[in-house]
């Protein structure tokens, strides 16, 4: 509703018209799948960026893991997400970790590990049927429906790819060399065994060919005397990659089979398949059983005696044949593989997208990342957060723009963690899409979080994180900024090539120039391609450009090549010689596939263009810039200013002054449409465009004129005046442009006020557990919590330990759940500790107390759970032996009765396990009463853990001694798909710990509240609850006993009272069941009922209960405004905020901001005097998760962090152009 009210009513009407029509056009038209979110080149993106089709939306990851799949809890998710601008799911499977879930890998996997199937079973009757019953629910909802192949098409694992090499056409296919070499002296006799699929044998230097002196299955040769040589034996093995059929068994046993089983749901539901981290592993060395015949076919000659060259160099002639080997490589693999699975997809109109191994960084994967990556509808990367993607997503989108592509697939943003922050998200989204990508995959959908203990690399973007009712109006941004960026063609001057042949002639070449360069363009807003060579190869010459796809350059950059085809060598020179700029840094090519290095040909080539050859290069001659008759230009740079001397050759499309700047553009039809970002506040910025100029807002839709400082013939400068930070859509189109003089004056500031002191608050829960995805069991809505307590045993606390002034830093703060179980012990490995005496003499002096909680384990130490996050897995070895050294463990353990007793012993055996003094075998019998246990080990291991993102892996020796009664039954450890988290113990009838022996039975603790506490729901195990708020008890029917159970557990419910606004002081004591001690005896967390409270603008997790809060906040503040005038603007500074926040003036919507200004223009709103201000804020997830032991789980920083301040301007208002038809 908000933009509604920041527009006139014919502007509201209008957009209602649009939106009704592009709707019904929707309705009609655009139910199917086919061809959906494929861009025009003349779209009318005028009604498109308003209200864009469908095809435009997120397609996220939709992992589904973690639970059992529930039809009823897909629905709700699908008809969650069908009410945000989500086109479609990539539903991905996750893997387990080869390391961790050792048994799981016996019998072999793929790639990074094995599938985790889920349940049902991926491709198990039970699945297909859940899949085609969800394909149809998706079509109904007009949304489209694939597979990510992650995982599931890795060789090794199983699945379709698996099932291809099972077939007979496919066994025993010879597709790889096997190229063995062997040094022998002259003079000598050289023999050797002809091994199976023996292809050739050869000697280089000379390239003597020695099939003819092989006899029977003996190869014997006399060795000239006059040199040393190298033989070569070459045979060949089984591998069916480069099979004439795989590619269309491939489509049939994968994509067809998806077909049949979605039946009548494909036309409306089927779409988004995508290709992750292929499993598809050509590389140097791949071979066909034809390849000898398709090679002389198209290469004219035959490769067999060169075949060395693929090892080791062998002459001259090594580029080459290396050069042409990778190239006819390629040409098989896509007409066998890639082509076949791509007809597929085009045929049928569908998004197909990629994010395959090395990610552009590495031009030899797949032999060539480049043409390997062309044949996808949706080239694309992953993004993660360890750092940028911006050149990986450059790669990507320089694919589809030179192969005409349809859009490029932006896996965005894996690995951030729960804190992931609205501003963080936004800022490196507009970075990503200036980088190219214009289809967005939010990497994080996860079907369960299981309790909060499972996920992969997260976040999960969607209908969890508190700030979702934001996120889908972000989603709308996302969605327009898709749309736009994806129509018309890109327009730049430079083609950088890609290093594919200096690579693939020179493995050990140096690509660190080239994107170093890449890089540096970028950064000074100097846009371009990378280019490949069949790219260039195919590309027509005319008025001093290269034109191929589309695209027209005027600047080719050689960076470090040191080869080329020779085809490519001609075009680069035809370039040249028709006025085209032509620039080199680092070597200069050395080599051709003509006849490889030290060729005049090439070395005249390059001379002709830059003034001098690659060897005089290497000797550091240098020389001046280049011109010809044509006005050709080639500029060799020794130095750093490659961007210098693009400026002085051209007139830039874009140009910031002082050079800093990212720009994009995009033409389409009339208009010219450029995305401009990491401008400096206040720059002014050239643009190679002329008209009238319009900034076009993503987040709403609105368009507003945008200020020219001076138009010429050249092209148009305008004043950027946002942050860096933000991203800036420019569109020019035919017309007069408002020019900055006629647009306004100097702004004035009037007034201006920091706004300081307390807000009325309010929590708005948005934790649903219904499915239990915060936590187990499941429930109703997670609000505010207390779940960490200052506690200390009432026989320590002074009288006055419940006053809210008392200083408890000197108590100890533990989590619920989480008890005093031993005191533990530590003797370096160098001191004796050889008998049962010094065991118990070290047992006996001051410790350190160990606590753990019987169903997690040891805080924060759960155990290995694999790679990217928990599992749902908790050790239960809770003597973690990591010291190195002597660890000794003393408590007490109560016997209920005279009986027989089992100890068992998990992990570890310990050295001495001794009770009351005595060593013990498994099988005791012990009187009622408590009794002494001490467990000593000897010799531990020094072990580091690094608590990190990325591999969760702890292999630091556990032990566990739990004591049983005889007749009970060892616990089953849970399965992680159980709807508990918890170690096997937790299960069973085990004897508890306490290290007081049933002393100390009173227990004091005390937490801070939430704002507007009015009502608190304690769970404990014990009695006697007494209950103090800010100091002065609760009695009465203010403290009720809820229930009671035969296990002890009592719940409670306080009323406070007299309510106070602000977060008070909370103190309690309760008398423990022995065994439960410290925060042990609170079995979950207090759940605070709030109204109305008070609190300072700042982070509100340091805020007492509310650390631990995730959700929203409302604070409200009376302003008083002097008197405004109808010119004056109005500008509310919210400072910082996280994560996201709504703002509101007297009542009427202003706007969501989830960007890095948390500023808001309140003009319509405010009136003079007194005014209302409301701030919903949403916070992260991470609050929630930072008692859960996940290294993602962020900083929980939450709230209207400030400061805010409020100013008055004296400037003239801004009018809005609606977008019509």
């Amino acid at each position: 509703m908000g933009r509604w009210k920041r527009m006139g009513i014919f502007d509201k009407k209008r957009i209602i018209v649009v939106c009704f029509f592009v709707f019904f056009c929707q309705m009609i038209f655009s139910q199917s799948q086919k061809f959906r979110g494929y861009p025009q080149k003349d779209a009318d993106i005028l009604s498109g960026f308003s209200c864009p089709p469908k095809g435009y939306g997120n397609v996220p990851f939709y992992w589904w893991n973690g639970d059992s799949l529930n039809r009823e809890r897909m629905k709700e998710q699908l008809e969650i997400l069908s009410e945000s601008a989500t086109d479609g799911f990539a539903v991905s499977y996750i893997h387990l970790d080869p390391k961790v879930d050792v048994e799981n890998m016996k019998d072999g996997y793929g790639l990074f590990g094995k599938t985790e199937s889920g349940r049902p079973k991926i491709f198990s009757e039970d699945w297909w049927n859940t899949w085609s019953w969800f394909a149809k629910e998706c079509a109904s909802k007009n949304i489209g429906l694939g597979l990510d192949d992650y995982t599931v098409g890795w060789i090794g694992n199983g699945y379709y790819s698996d099932e291809l090499q099972e077939m007979a056409k496919f066994r025993g296919y010879q597709g790889e060399l096997n190229i063995q070499s062997v040094t022998v002296k002259g003079g000598t006799t050289f023999t050797y065994d002809i091994p199976d699929k023996f292809l050739t044998a050869v000697v280089w230097p000379g390239k003597t060919d020695l099939t003819k002196y092989i006899s029977g299955d003996k190869l014997l040769w006399e060795v000239p005397c006059d040199n040393s040589y190298k033989v070569y034996i070459i045979s060949t093995k089984e591998n069916h990659l480069l099979h004439p059929d795989i590619g269309k068994e491939y489509v049939r046993v994968y994509f067809d089979r998806f077909e049949r089983r979605m039946s009548d749901a494909v036309p409306d539901g089927m779409n988004y398949f995508f290709q992750d981290e292929l499993s598809y592993p050509i590389k140097m060395g791949s071979w066909a059983e034809d390849f000898r015949d398709e090679f002389e076919r198209r290469k004219g000659y035959d490769i067999t005696l060169y075949l060395p060259a693929l090892k080791e160099f062998i002459g001259d002639i090594t580029p080459k044949i290396r050069l042409d080997y990778c190239d006819v490589l390629m040409d098989l693999a896509e007409e066998r593989y890639f082509r076949p699975i791509y007809d597929w997809h085009v045929s049928r109109g569908l998004i197909y997208g990629s994010d395959n191994l090395r990610r552009g960084k590495d031009p030899l994967a797949y032999v060539d990342y480049f043409r390997a990556n062309s044949w996808y509808t949706a080239p694309g990367n992953d993004a993660p957060s360890t750092g940028s993607s911006f050149l990986q997503t450059k790669v990507s989108s320089s694919i589809t723009h030179l192969y005409e592509r349809q859009r490029t697939w932006l896996e965005a943003f894996h690995s951030m963690g729960w804190g992931s922050s609205a501003s963080w998200l936004t800022k490196q989204m507009d970075h990503h899409f200036m980088a190219g990508g214009n289809l967005v995959c939010m990497h994080g959908l996860y079907y369960s979080t299981h309790g909060g203990w499972w996920e992969w690399a997260p976040p999960c973007f969607h209908f969890r994180m508190p700030y979702w009712p934001h996120m889908k109006r972000w989603l709308e941004y996302t969605e327009r900024l898709s749309y736009l960026m994806s129509q018309g063609t890109h327009v730049c001057d430079i083609a950088l090539m890609y290093p594919t042949e200096s690579l693939q002639a020179y493995p050990e070449a140096n690509t660190k120039i080239t994107f170093d360069q890449a890089m540096k363009l970028s950064n000074a807003g100097l846009d371009y391609d990378f280019m490949d060579y069949r790219s260039l190869q195919k590309a027509k010459v005319a008025d001093g450009c290269l034109h191929v796809a589309g695209e027209k350059y005027k600047i080719l950059i050689l960076a470090n090549m040191k080869a080329l085809h020779y085809a490519s060598m001609e075009k680069v020179l035809e370039f040249y010689r028709a006025g085209g700029i032509v620039i080199a840094t680092g070597e200069l090519p050395k080599a051709s596939t003509r006849i490889g290095e030290n060729d005049p040909v090439v070395d005249a080539m390059v001379r002709e263009i830059f003034g001098l050859t690659a060897g005089e290069v290497v000797r550091g001659k240098t020389t001046d810039k280049r011109v010809n008759t044509s006005g050709g230009t080639g500029i060799y740079i020794a130095g750093d200013d490659l961007v210098e001397q693009i400026w002085s050759q051209i007139t830039p499309d874009f140009k910031p002054v002082g050079g800093a700047g990212k720009a994009l553009h995009r033409c389409i039809g009339e208009r010219n449409v450029y995305m401009v970002m990491d401008v400096p506040k206040g720059t002014e910025c050239f643009f190679r465009a002329t008209g009238k100029v319009e900034l076009w807002n993503a987040s709403d839709g609105t368009i507003i004129d945008y200020p020219v400082v001076r138009q010429t013939e050249e092209g148009t400068w305008l004043l950027l005046e946002k942050e860096s930070d933000n991203s800036y859509l420019f569109v020019f189109s035919p017309g007069i442009p408002v020019f900055l003089p006629e647009y306004r004056k100097e702004s004035i500031q009037i007034y201006h006020t920091a706004i300081t002191g307390v807000w009325e608050t309010e929590l708005l829960p948005t934790m649903d557990n219904k499915w239990g995805d915060y936590r187990f069991p499941a429930s109703d809505m997670i609000g505010a919590e207390a779940r960490s307590f200052k506690h200390c045993a009432a026989a320590l606390s002074p009288d006055n330990w419940m006053n809210p002034y008392f200083d408890d830093s000197g108590w100890k703060e533990s989590i619920y759940g989480y008890g005093e179980q031993f005191v533990s012990y530590f003797k370096s490995a160098g001191e004796s500790m050889s008998n049962i005496s010094d065991v118990l003499a070290e047992s006996r002096k001051p410790g350190k107390i160990l606590e753990f909680s019987w169903q997690f384990g040891v805080f924060d130490n759960p155990g290995s759970q694999g790679w990217h996050g928990l599992k749902g897995k908790v050790s239960d070895g809770f003597f973690i032996l990591d010291q190195g050294g002597h660890q000794i463990y003393r408590s007490m353990v109560y016997a209920p009765a005279k009986d027989n007793y089992r100890v068992e012993v998990c992990g570890i055996k310990p050295d001495f396990l001794l009770v009351d003094g005595k060593a013990v075998n498994e099988n005791l019998l012990l009187d009622q009463g408590w009794h002494q246990v001490v467990v000593a080990y000897i010799g531990t291991p020094k072990t580091e853990f690094k608590f990190q993102k990325g591999a969760y892996r702890d292999f630091r020796e556990r032990s566990a001694v739990v004591f049983f009664p005889a007749s009970s039954l060892t616990p089953e450890k849970p399965s992680t798909y159980a709807k508990v988290i918890s170690t096997r113990w937790a299960l069973g009838d085990h004897l508890l710990y306490d290290p007081y022996g049933g002393d100390n039975l009173m227990w004091n603790y005390r937490f801070r509240s939430a704002p507007g506490t009015e009502e608190l729901e304690i769970t404990v195990v014990g009695q006697d609850l007494k209950i103090w708020h800010n100091g002065k008890e609760i009695t009465g029917k203010n403290v009720q006993l809820l229930s009671t159970d035969r296990s002890g557990i009592c719940k409670y419910r306080v009323i406070i009272p007299t309510p106070r606004k602000d977060a008070g002081l909370i103190a309690f004591s309760v008398r423990r069941k022995p065994g439960y001690q410290g925060t042990a005896v609170i079995c979950e967390p207090i759940k605070i009922k709030t109204g109305k409270g008070i609190l300072e603008a700042g982070n509100w997790s340091e805020t007492g209960a509310l650390k631990h809060y995730s959700g929203g906040m409302y604070y409200r503040k009376e302003v008083v405004i002097p008197s405004i005038k109808s010119n004056n603007k109005v500008i509310l500074d919210l400072g910082e905020v996280n994560a996201s926040c709504e703002v509101k003036v007297n009542g009427q919507d202003v706007g969501i901001v989830m960007g890095s200004l948390y500023t808001v223009d309140i003009s319509k709103q405010v009136k003079s005097g007194k005014n209302h201000i409301e701030v919903l804020v949403y916070s992260t997830l991470s609050n929630h998760y930072q008692i859960i032991p996940t290294p993602y789980r962020g900083d929980g920083v939450a709230g209207l962090l400030g400061p805010v301040s409020l100013t008055v301007w004296e400037t003239p208002s801004l009018k809005t152009k609606v977008p019509v038809r």
